[in-house]
């Protein structure tokens, strides 16, 4: 398994449709998974911290794991099978790992909601809700640093990871050109293959990515 990161949401110029772009935390390959609108907005609420008076359904499902004991340990996409993405959340019971079938979409929107953890240079850990706390608590420890070891030393890293199986960045995965934004495939795929896979072919090359890298989620 990969581990991913949200680079950003988009929308794709011929339907409308929402995507959310993985990109591989150690490489230069991205996973574009379509998602509903609901979806969409669930993921962008909590990525540009959007304060709401009351729980949404993501929020809801995060604290009635919580009540029950459980924990979220991490969401994998899993699969591609004609033109569908599929994943799991991990749910660690009792000391035990329990899978659990989900959309892609509902499983990262899950994963958003677990927050973030630095690992000062003493080796203690620190909780934050936002990716925006965690940032402004490394730039305050790095200005009473007097050495750039704790630069390095001083990690942020989500709560609950984002996977993606390596066949499905093989098959779906794409490498982005930064001058014209144009996807292509991370492999040559056999006719028949990219046969099977027509819809979502046609829909990545409906994304407008001029743009690319420029903007936040």
């Amino acid at each position: 398994m990969l581990e991913m990161i949200i680079d950003s949401i988009r929308v794709s110029v011929l339907n409308y449709q929402r995507v959310v772009i993985l990109k591989e935390k150690s490489a230069e390959r991205y996973l574009p998974i379509w998602i509903g609108p609901a979806e969409a907005d669930a993921i962008a609420v909590k990525l540009q911290e959007v304060k709401v008076p009351r729980p949404l359904t993501h929020d809801l499902l995060g604290s009635v794991i919580s009540v029950l004991g459980a924990g979220v340990r991490s969401i994998v996409v899993c699969d591609l099978q004609n033109d569908t993405f599929f994943a799991k959340i991990v749910l660690t019971i009792n000391g035990m790992d329990v899978e659990v079938d989900s959309r892609p979409s509902d499983a990262i929107a899950l994963a958003v909601r677990g927050g973030y953890v630095v690992t000062d240079m003493d080796g203690q850990e620190h909780f934050f809700e936002t990716r925006q706390e965690s940032e402004q608590y490394v730039a305050q420890q790095m200005r009473q640093c007097d050495n750039v070891v704790g630069e390095t030393a001083l990690q942020i890293r989500p709560v609950i990871p984002i996977y993606a199986d390596e066949s499905v960045l093989e098959k779906a995965g794409i490498i982005i050109d930064p001058e014209t934004g144009k996807p292509t495939p991370v492999r040559e795929i056999p006719p028949e293959e990219l046969e099977r896979m027509s819809a979502f072919r046609e829909f990545i090359e409906g994304l407008d990515l001029s743009d690319f890298g420029k903007d936040s989620p």
